[in-house]
């Protein structure tokens, strides 16, 4: 594909002299199993308290409504996983991040990366589990509800070279800026 209709393609605009140095996707199953760990969780106790609720009319409802809402909250969350993981992109340009990410629709955000502070790795439980890990890019101000400057599933050796790539392109932003 040549370079301009991969330009064309982008969910974004680029600035002048804006360049993309990496598209970043996240691992997919460690992406399916950290997003739908959650749903399925959530699931085990819905299933729980409705099989306890059903237990009323004997243990045969209950254990049946159980493994039938359990698997309902696997399926849903198996399923959603998978739709958001097709949305998720970042790009790394040599002026901010960009990110793209959605369930039904999608929406873009970016992140100049002169006002980022930090670029933290995280490795949660589910995270340490599935030998994973996940950034967050902290723009000046701490952090707010915005997804720009976070790239979850990641392997934990692309964390830390994307964290430097981070780094050391705000550094010649920066440097840039000031002429």
């Amino acid at each position: 594909m040549a370079q301009n209709e991969f330009y064309a393609k982008l969910p974004f605009s680029l600035n002048e002299d804006e360049k993309i140095v990496d598209t970043v996707k996240p691992v997919w199953v460690g992406y399916l199993l950290r997003n739908s760990l959650h749903g399925i969780f959530s699931s085990i106790f819905i299933a729980v308290f409705l099989g306890l609720f059903a237990a009323i009319a004997g243990l045969v409802a209950a254990l049946i409504t159980f493994l039938v809402v359990w698997i309902i909250g696997i399926a849903l969350s198996l399923v959603s996983a998978k739709i958001s993981y097709s949305k998720f992109t970042v790009w790394i340009t040599n002026q901010r991040i960009v990110s793209a990410v959605g369930f039904i629709g999608f929406h873009t955000e970016s992140l100049p990366l002169e006002n980022i502070t930090d670029v933290v790795i995280n490795r949660g439980l589910i995270d340490r589990l599935l030998n994973l890990s996940s950034i967050m890019a902290i723009p000046i101000g701490g952090l707010n509800i915005s997804t720009v400057g976070f790239i979850p599933a990641l392997h934990p050796d692309d964390a830390i070279k994307l964290q430097k790539l981070i780094f050391d392109l705000k550094n010649a932003r920066i440097k840039a800026l000031k002429g």
